[in-house]
């Protein structure tokens, strides 16, 4: 299912907080670059766009957008301003970019990098809650080291929360934001994340640490998913593939050969005949119809063929009717034998 996601970046005083390598800020925008990218990758027909929540106003810096490098562009021009954080206004806006929409089967999502205390009071965000829900926007959550916001931040997610695709992500002090992004649902979807406990493993046969290197990371683990949809895949239509092989095989297995010496001890006339017989047993299987197969012999080979055997017989007859063993010990014989005895001495 295709997505329009729209980011929403914390860019107060607040971020330039150093408890981030190397600040809040920079940890901000390089896990909003490893999110869009990630975003756009996921799916053709995916959008993304974003804005800052720093300053007295909230800023858009893109709309929703297929071109990731645009993206990539933008995040690198935003800059530090003002101390207060304009959340519920920027996820309004954020919400009302989203109706907007190219496509309107897209999923709408909103994604919130928030390190600055809330101003909002709970009213607000319990009306601002209900007003997303309705509008059937998701949102995740991202809270960058202000504890104070993580209560409050969790129960805002749980009231919007529709069949959970809303989702909350709290990094604590002196945990890498990129890293714990990598191996959270946010970044991997609700589909990935039991496959994704421990992230270093994922990454240890390919010497490749997400934390240095996120855009390597993201790259192996993009394959390695493509690998399994592609094995599952063949594994599936493995076993209705091999099937009808199977029963083909089975059925066209040629007929067991005849022994060459019998080949070899067969007269010429015998041969001549055998061969005709295969092909008019051929000839029924090539044109496919049981009243061809059972149809009498009528045309000019068969009738040759049946010639054939017929003077076949006559030249070798069966041994029904030839001369049993021993018939020169039969009474005709002998006496046969004895006038010819008599006849010799007649003549002497």
């Amino acid at each position: 299912m295709p997505e329009a996601c729209f980011l929403c970046l914390d860019s107060t005083e607040f971020m330039r907080n150093g408890d981030q390598f190397p600040t809040r800020f920079l940890g901000v925008q390089e896990a909003a670059s490893l999110l869009s990218n990630a975003k756009i990758q996921m799916n053709a027909e995916n959008t993304v766009g974003f804005l800052t929540l720093g300053g007295n106003a909230c800023t858009v810096f893109e709309t929703l957008t297929l071109d990731v490098e645009r993206v990539m562009c933008s995040l690198a021009n935003i800059s530090i301003r003002g101390k207060r954080c304009h959340f519920s206004q920027g996820l309004q806006i954020a919400s009302l970019a989203l109706s907007h929409r190219t496509n309107p089967r897209a999923e709408k999502r909103i994604v919130a990098f928030i390190g600055t205390p809330l101003t909002e009071t709970d009213e607000e965000l319990d009306k601002l809650a209900r007003k997303l829900r309705k509008d059937d926007v998701a949102v995740d959550i991202v809270g960058v080291c202000v504890e104070a916001n993580v209560p409050r931040l969790a129960a805002f997610v749980d009231r919007l929360n529709k069949n959970g695709n809303s989702r909350f992500l709290s990094i604590p002090v002196g945990a890498n934001l990129t890293d714990a992004l990598m191996s959270s649902p946010i970044l991997l979807g609700a589909d990935s994340v039991g496959g994704a406990t421990d992230n270093h493993e994922a990454y240890q046969g390919f010497g490749v640490d997400p934390s240095n290197d996120p855009d390597l990371a993201m790259a192996i683990r993009m394959s390695l998913e493509e690998e399994q949809q592609r094995q599952a895949a063949a594994a599936t239509l493995a076993p209705q593939s091999t099937a009808p092989v199977a029963a083909a095989a089975h059925e066209e297995a040629p007929p067991p050969r005849e022994d060459p010496e019998d080949l070899e001890n067969l007269s010429e006339e015998e041969m001549l005949a055998r061969a005709l017989r295969m092909s008019l047993e051929e000839a029924p299987k090539t044109s496919g119809g049981a009243e061809t197969r059972n149809a009498a012999p009528t045309s000019d080979e068969e009738s040759f063929l049946h010639e054939l055997e017929r003077q076949l017989e006559r030249k070798h007859p069966k041994s029904e009717t030839s001369q049993p063993p021993g018939g020169d010990n039969l009474p005709g014989n002998e006496e046969e034998s004895q006038g010819e005895e008599e006849q010799k001495k007649k003549d002497k």
